[in-house]
């Protein structure tokens, strides 16, 4: 049973991972289709504080990823210590 739950933190862990990578990649080529003046309407500054959402986005979503990864090896830790 309590595999199962590892097993879930762990792929959880990973697919916040990847999706925070995906929206980073995402925010970036917005970002730089502003700054290449494809959408006359939307000035540069536009661009720089889509940049500027989107990598606060990814970073707590990373981050978020890698506080469940380090839990994943606490419990893994206490339950090889204990048993």
């Amino acid at each position: 049973m309590a595999d199962k739950k590892y097993g879930l933190l762990k792929m959880s862990s990973t697919l916040v991972k990847i999706s925070a990578w995906t929206f980073f990649l995402f925010g970036i080529i917005q970002a730089i289709a502003i700054f290449a003046r494809l959408d006359k309407s939307v000035s540069v500054g536009v661009g720089f504080v889509w940049l500027a959402i989107c990598a606060s986005i990814f970073f707590f979503m990373h981050l978020m990823g890698l506080m469940a990864d380090l839990l994943l090896e606490m419990w893994q830790f206490l339950r090889k210590e204990r048993f």
